[in-house]
């Protein structure tokens, strides 16, 4: 029973050596891949995702053991992992690299992206985060930071969503976010809260309580990311919409048509619908020959001088008297007719009424009708 005891000391007093010297190089790691590979995305928001990916790509895979010792056996099976053998060595170094990490992008965040360092998301989020790796490194309690960390899955894939925008799938990210931050957060909680799980995790209340506000704060990150979705997808969706009403409101393009080495004299005409010369030439003969008239040829008189129309001035006068001398002439043969009309209209009238009326004295009626 003593050697028992002094072994699980030693071993626990190799793994505290063990997450003091991963620290060092780590850092050392992770700002020699930053500056590896920042030059090549010249934006900030690209690099404040470069140590994001290495990151998460390492939890996601180191989380994998312990995973399927929690399928296999619940909280005790990744309890003992994390106690016995390699996986107990991987979960040291892991949860020492995780809390490095965490202070190398707050500290490389600073310099090289610091308006990409959110306040919650950044300074708050990796603070509270590095006082988690040093509660998990003085307890026994890493292994279920193990099996949570196939969390980062949705975090690797958007980290490689915004190094490489074509690789990017909303729906992949959420379906993602739903599967691990929302319903297997969810389980770790409902199974770490029961007394069973609690007893094996030294009666303790704290991944209870971490993972809880986890899932707190993943639902918050879950609804901002649906509500971004469905606007973006409306945003999408109006300007399909104003892309259709304007291709179908936009003028028909004429194609111009390519002569080759020929000019548009020596090229045939040819119809787009027929591939070569018609098969039947008509003759030249059928129809009569055309000649347009040349401006010297057309009957365009000459304009007179100033000279020859001051000559014709008398002349014009002559035959202006001329013209209204035969007007008054028509006028007064017209008026004289009208007269004789008058005349014989007026005996005319006479007569009728001396039949009628039995007028003997002609004078009389000449008087009734002038005062008619």
């Amino acid at each position: 029973m003593d050697s028992l005891m002094n072994a699980l000391s030693a071993r626990t007093a190799a793994a505290e050596h063990l997450s003091l010297l991963v620290p060092i190089p780590a850092l050392a790691t992770l700002i020699a891949v930053y500056c590896t590979f920042a030059p090549r995305w010249p934006d900030a928001r690209s690099r404040a995702y470069i140590l994001s990916t290495l990151s998460s790509a390492i939890l996601t895979l180191s989380s994998l053991p312990f995973l399927y010792a929690y399928c296999n056996g619940g909280v005790p099976a990744i309890f003992q992992a994390g106690q016995e053998g390699w996986t107990h060595t991987l979960a040291t170094v892991i949860v020492a690299a995780f809390g490095t990490y965490l202070f190398a992008d707050l500290a490389i965040g600073y310099v090289a992206y610091r308006n990409e360092v959110g306040f919650i998301t950044g300074w708050v989020h990796h603070i509270s985060y590095m006082g988690i790796m040093l509660h998990l490194a003085t307890s026994k309690q890493s292994c279920v930071f193990l099996t949570g960390a196939i969390m980062e899955l949705p975090t690797f894939d958007l980290a490689i969503s915004h190094l490489w925008p074509q690789v990017r799938s909303d729906e992949r990210f959420l379906g993602l976010m739903v599967l691990t931050r929302i319903l297997f957060n969810l389980v770790l909680v409902i199974d770490c809260a029961r007394p069973a799980s609690r007893a094996v995790l030294e009666n303790s209340w704290v991944p209870t309580s971490i993972l809880s506000l986890a899932l707190i704060l993943h639902s918050t990150w879950m609804h901002g990311g649906i509500k971004g979705y469905l606007k973006r997808r409306k945003n999408a969706a109006k300007a399909a919409e104003k892309e259709r009403l304007v291709a179908k409101l936009a003028p028909l393009e004429v194609p111009t048509p390519e002569f080759g080495g020929v000019t548009p004299e020596d090229s045939p005409l040819v119809t787009p619908y027929t591939p070569s010369q018609p098969s039947v030439m008509i003759p030249a003969h059928l129809f009569p020959t055309i000649t347009i008239p040349t401006m010297a040829n057309l009957p365009i008189p000459a304009i007179p001088t100033l000279s020859g129309m001051a000559a014709a001035l008398p002349q014009a006068k002559v035959n202006l008297e001329q013209i209204q001398f035969g007007f008054k002439e028509a006028v007064r043969e017209r008026l004289e007719r009208w007269e004789e009309q008058r005349e014989r209209f007026a005996a005319a009238g006479v007569a009728r009424l001396r039949r009628r009326a039995g007028y003997a004295d002609e004078d009389a009626i000449v008087d009734v009708l002038d005062g008619q």
